[in-house]
Formats: structure tokens, sequence, C-alpha cells
């Protein structure tokens, strides 16, 4: 029997400056670049409902590339980014 061993990705959510919310959009609270293993991947978005999402342009081996991930909290979208991309 063979275990496959999961890997993890380092993931960072670099906050970006304020001034680049959207106005239009009351739900935005913060934004900001997506960093997985050192390199931009993309972007995140914390909304006011208490969700976070990111947009990741590649993620090797799946159908989401390109697509929002929602998750309920920070820890959960980090985790499942470390785990998927």
């Amino acid at each position: 029997m063979f275990l496959q061993a999961m890997l993890m990705h380092e993931v960072k959510l670099e906050h970006n400056d304020d001034e680049v919310l959207e106005p239009a959009d009351p739900q935005l609270v913060m934004r900001g670049s997506l960093f997985i293993d050192g390199r931009d991947a993309g972007c995140w978005e914390a909304r006011r409902d208490g969700t976070w999402t990111a947009h990741v342009r590649h993620m090797c081996g799946t159908a989401r590339a390109g697509s929002w991930i929602v998750e309920p909290s920070r820890a959960a979208l980090i985790e499942r980014l470390a785990r998927e991309a």
C-alpha cells in the first residue's frame, strides 16, 4: 500500500492600500494580492458578510483556473489554497 504525501503550498495574502477599494461595492472590506509559493498568483477580497474570496489565475490540475474560490473565513481560504493550488 502506498501513501500519497499531501503537498501543502505556502500561501500569502498581501493587503493592498485601502485606496484601491471599489467605492461602488460597499460590501468590499479589504482586497489584496495573492502569492502562492512566492509567486504572484491572483488576488483576494474580504467582504462584509464575513466571506473571503480568491481569484487564482492558474491552479495546476484543476478546473478552477480563473474562477473565484469562496470560503467562510480567512483561515479556511488559506487552507484550501494551500491544498489545491
